[in-house]
């Protein structure tokens, strides 16, 4: 259709607005499609809901944690603490039993059990006696703050294999190699030519015949401060522990212990080494030894 210049110019005024209005409207289009991509999208969601671990299963009740670990053929781990006062009970708490490694090995080999000592959360008068029970079983100290926090490792049979207070804060490194040495087949269980874990009453049955040699190898200040009826003491850290043991009578039985099982373990290996070929240890140390009621003397 020929139009006038005039007509031309009239027609161009009249369709500016809407040319410019669809200008303005067409970049909305993409911008709501993307929001709507990026909140269907689960890749964007946060780090929290890519990543949300089930919380570990902490019991508050021991005979029923033991019932599940015979069942499960696992052990029983207790971790005594004051949730909202002590410090360095929330530090091991964050960084170990918060910790992805302790929660893999968890859910592998132990049945939980947290025996809290709160100053401001409400805590049944059952519970308070139930864990002041615990308290005194494990021989916790007394005194206010006394204890905390403590960690106790008992077997499928109930038997304490490990007792440990206090944390270094080096997290899940300071605390799983001493767990795992008692659950988990390791050097101190798979070379069992080298020497043999034994119960308290096992080792007790031991200890009754003279000929054999109980030996404390905890250092001289813990030995004096108690120790089992005729044990020799010998320390394992002292730089001539070998060369003292070397002039022991290899054809002899040795009933090795230690505090609570770390040393001991080092200890027969060295005396494995030595050739020594009668060698039984005892998990708990003397720890377990006197919580089982066995004699003491200084």
């Amino acid at each position: 259709m020929n139009m006038s210049p005039i007509t031309a110019f009239i027609f161009t005024i009249l369709l500016a607005p809407l040319s410019m209005a669809a200008q303005t409207q067409q970049p909305d289009l993409p911008a709501a499609a993307a929001v709507a991509r990026t909140s269907a999208d689960p890749q964007t969601a946060p780090a929290a809901r890519q990543s949300n671990p089930t919380p570990l299963n902490w019991l508050t009740d021991l005979p029923k944690a033991q019932a599940r670990a015979k069942a499960e053929a696992k052990s029983v781990l207790l971790f005594f603490h004051g949730s909202d006062w002590c410090p360095t009970c929330a530090e091991m708490q964050r960084q170990v039993f918060d910790s992805p490694e302790f929660a893999q090995y968890a859910r592998r080999a132990l049945v939980l059990v947290d025996v809290d000592f709160p100053e401001k959360q409400n805590q049944s008068d059952e519970l308070k006696r139930a864990n002041l029970a615990l308290k005194e079983r494990f021989n916790l100290g007394q005194e206010l703050g006394g204890g905390f926090p403590t960690i106790v490792l008992l077997n499928e049979t109930g038997a304490t294999v490990f007792q440990e207070t206090g944390y270094a804060g080096a997290g899940p490194a300071e605390v799983l190699p001493k767990l795992q040495r008692h659950t988990e087949p390791g050097p101190s269980t798979t070379d069992s030519a080298a020497f043999k874990n034994l119960g308290v009453d096992e080792f007790a049955q031991l200890a009754v015949d003279k000929a054999n040699v109980i030996l404390d190898v905890r250092t001289a200040k813990e030995f004096q401060a108690g120790h089992l009826p005729g044990a020799v003491n010998l320390d394992v850290n002292a730089p001539d522990f070998e060369a003292k043991a070397a002039s022991l009578d290899k054809t002899k039985t040795y009933l090795v212990h230690c505090a609570s099982g770390v040393r001991s373990v080092k200890a027969c290996k060295k005396l494995a080494r030595l050739d020594f070929p009668k060698l039984y240890n005892l998990p708990g140390g003397f720890k377990a030894w006197a919580q089982a009621g066995k004699p003491v003397e200084k």
